[in-house]
């Protein structure tokens, strides 16, 4: 009953980030729809001719959708971090099993697991920093779309107060000449300080609020998920990750075990070049025995053999002319 309770307490905890996630896109997106009612803010997109309103706005949902993506994936990985605690605290660092999900706090574990098996030296603080960097990379992202937001609204500002200008000086040449076109010309520059106002409405509050929340939440989860790795790993894994004999006999082992396979391997490679080596030997020998078979019985062979002969006979060679010579000497 304690463990489930334990249990049920800590798949609460690993819901903060999905349920702030959640309450503040509910409440942002309704104050936001209430004030856009009011200012005919979904009219005015409609009817945006300069089109940096659809940008700021497809900006907008692409940077919901990453961090929603995101929290998403922090809440399961604080459930894995949970259940990696609860494992710490009973069997240590060497009784956490990788989950299989591809979890990053698997792979946290994972390379501390690795570097102990090596014998090597743990800097928790660089490794964990390593790890969790791509999620600090994408909270960093949502941020940036926010600050281009608020950029983009400051250009559509801009944008309309030119407008504006435009349709202001048309609309003072046209004073007392053509009473349409002084018409057109304030129309435009109305027009023109509605895209300045709107503009800079809707990026300040989608991206300078909204989305700059939403980039706080995922990246405060992120660093609250390092800080609960961290105070487990130093509380319940300290045993583990500090050099000893029992390390080291284990690094040696591993090293003689090593040392082991690869002799082993060498002498494979030995005993198949050894092999090679005699089937060779085989090879040439029977292959010496099989020319000298065929030269016995070869008639070209023989019919040379004869006409060397006939041609020492006629023609003797230096050798013969010299025992000949010895002979008449000696006579």
């Amino acid at each position: 009953m304690v463990s489930n309770g334990l249990q049920k307490a800590a798949d609460q905890r690993a819901l903060r980030t999905f349920a702030l996630w959640m309450g503040w896109a509910i409440s942002a997106l309704t104050m936001f729809a209430m004030m856009s009612r009011r200012a005919n803010v979904i009219s005015f997109v409609m009817h945006d001719q300069t089109r940096v309103t659809w940008l700021i706005i497809g900006m907008f949902v692409l940077g919901v959708a990453v961090s929603f993506i995101q929290a998403m994936k922090l809440t399961t990985e604080w459930f894995r971090a949970y259940r990696i605690e609860d494992t710490l605290k009973i069997r240590g660092l060497s009784g956490v099993v990788k989950s299989g999900a591809g979890h990053l706090v698997d792979h946290f574990v994972d390379a501390m697991q690795a570097i102990i098996d090596r014998n090597g030296r743990i800097d928790v603080d660089a490794l964990i920093n390593v790890q969790f960097s791509s999620q600090h990379r994408i909270s960093q992202f949502v941020g940036m779309l926010g600050n281009l937001m608020i950029t983009l609204g400051l250009i559509g500002t801009v944008l309309g107060m030119t407008i504006t200008m435009n349709g202001l000086n048309g609309a003072l040449g046209s004073l007392g000449v053509d009473q349409s076109l002084l018409i057109d010309g304030l129309r435009s520059a109305m027009n023109g300080m509605g895209v300045a106002f709107y503009t800079t409405l809707i990026g300040s509050v989608l991206g300078g609020v909204l989305l700059r929340v939403f980039s706080w939440i995922t990246d405060t989860s992120v660093n609250g998920l390092q800080d609960l790795m961290l105070r487990s790993c130093m509380v319940y894994a300290s045993a583990d990750m500090e050099p000893n004999e029992q390390r080291n006999i284990k690094a040696l082992d591993a090293s003689v075990e090593q040392l082991q396979q690869r002799i082993e391997l060498l002498n494979l490679a030995l005993q198949a070049s050894r092999n090679e080596m005699s089937q060779l030997r085989q090879e040439a020998t029977q292959m010496h025995e099989d020319l000298d078979e065929l030269a016995k019985h070869d008639p070209i062979r023989k019919l040379a053999a004869g006409h060397a002969r006939y041609a020492l006979s006629i023609h003797p060679g230096p050798i013969t002319r010299l025992k000949n010579l010895f002979t008449k000497q000696q006579d």
